[in-house]
């Protein structure tokens, strides 16, 4: 159960604070791409997959700077990696050997973490149209030439919803797994009570994913479909935030730490945006770790009695209470930010919607998030596209994004030239 500090209640809005500028750079389509797909569709079943032909894409940087990228196609999970930051890409190897109906969408991917010649791999497979899965598992341990089958994770063998999970590696070597879980839902069911929403469940692995812990519970009545955010707290735990369901209807969210020993510690309500809608709004949260203060820093959208659009916010543990939050992008389409941090700057990107065509957008902070940039439009596009996400490296960060339009897209976001994205590179 949630504390009690998780109900209160919180009204109005905080003013915009004060802006820095910033330069923009372009992004140009490229037509090669969609070549690309087509040439694919039209070889046998042994062909090389693209990156650019599959869908919900995740990529992460390794220690030598080599990009990987895992994506689903024909309901098999695929690994690809590049050696020059995305302009050509290996051989793509197929992580699934027996297909699975793997959960693909805005908040469900797979994930990927790479750890020298160690690659951990996660994703939710859909076993019924009515929303129930299972929490999957692979791994490398001879960097990406072969996969372990894949294992499933949620130990409690129910026929019911396992979706939406997060996988974290910490700097102790614990690989966590979060998921959204309904087998309390269940449990209730057959009892005769009442249940609100689903639950939040962690696993982890000591042994660089050699085995899991038991399923660990951290809160009931969390929102069913949302994805959870993670950051590091110390060297071995983790802080999660996800929506959770206050009272009836109000789905804000929360915000704790977890062990690597199923301990869940400091949970406290995150937002206060009085969102009262009985159904999962399908928008998970951001958050990752200042390097400035240890505080978190936050990014969500809601359409509250409180706030509507999306919102940027701090979170100390010291105060146990949302700061500095400011509305972000109030249009109508806008959806689905992402933080990232590199040399002191925060960077924030979200989905944006002009009435014709989806915009990709970004501000930035140079003040740990007092102020912010005027919003930069990165690249546009009318037809089908992705959520964006941020790719960290040593030597910068990257926008990881995906449309029908122009395949995958990995481009510097920290470059201080303009940049172009040209056909055929």
């Amino acid at each position: 159960m949630l504390t009690s500090s998780l109900n209160f209640i919180r009204t109005g809005i905080s003013l915009m604070l004060p802006i820095v500028t910033v330069a923009a750079f372009t992004l140009v389509s490229s037509p090669a791409i969609a070549e690309k797909c087509v040439s694919v569709e039209e070889n046998d079943l042994d062909r090389n997959i693209s990156v650019h032909c599959g869908v919900t894409p995740s990529a992460t940087l390794d220690q030598d700077g080599r990009l990987w990228v895992a994506f689903v196609y024909d309901q098999r999970v695929y690994v690809s990696h590049s050696d020059d930051l995305g302009r050509h890409y290996s051989e793509s190897v197929s992580v699934n050997a027996e297909q699975e109906d793997i959960e693909h969408n805005g908040e469900n991917r797979p994930k990927i973490i790479v750890d020298d010649d160690h690659i951990y791999l996660s994703w939710t497979q859909k076993t019924s149209p009515r929303f129930t899965g299972k929490i999957r598992f692979s791994q490398s341990i001879d960097a990406g030439k072969t996969f372990e089958a894949p294992r499933t994770i949620n130990d409690d063998n129910l026929f019911t919803g396992h979706r939406f999970e997060s996988l974290y590696l910490t700097d102790s070597g614990h690989l966590y797994l979060t998921w959204i879980d309904k087998r309390d839902l269940e449990s209730s069911i057959s009892q005769g009570s009442e249940y609100t929403g689903a639950a939040v469940y962690y696993a982890v692995s000591s042994d660089e994913g050699k085995t899991f812990s038991q399923n660990y519970r951290v809160a009931n009545h969390s929102c069913e479909c949302c994805r959870i955010a993670i950051a590091p707290q110390g060297p071995e735990n983790i802080t999660i935030l996800w929506r959770q369901i206050f009272g009836v209807t109000t789905r804000d969210h929360a915000i704790a730490v977890l062990t690597p020993n199923g301990q869940t510690l400091n949970m406290h309500r995150a937002s206060y945006d009085e969102w009262q809608i009985d159904a999962c709004p399908h928008h998970g949260p951001t958050m990752i770790q200042s390097s400035l203060s240890g505080d978190y820093h936050m990014s969500w959208f809601t359409n509250g009695d409180a706030h509507q659009g999306i919102y940027y916010g701090r979170f100390s543990f010291d105060s146990n209470e949302p700061e500095d939050v400011f509305q972000v992008d109030g249009n109508a389409g806008a959806g689905h930010p992402y933080l990232a941090e590199f040399n002191k700057t925060l960077y924030l990107v979200w989905k944006g919607f002009d009435g014709e065509q989806s915009l990709i957008q970004l501000i930035k902070s140079t003040d740990d998030g007092k102020s912010w940039s005027v919003p930069e439009t990165l690249i546009t596009t009318a037809q089908g596209s992705d959520h964006p996400l941020i790719v960290s490296g040593k030597n910068g960060l990257y926008l990881s994004w995906h449309s029908e339009e122009m395949g995958y897209v990995f481009h510097e976001l920290t470059s201080t030239q303009s940049a172009k994205l040209e056909s055929g590179e």
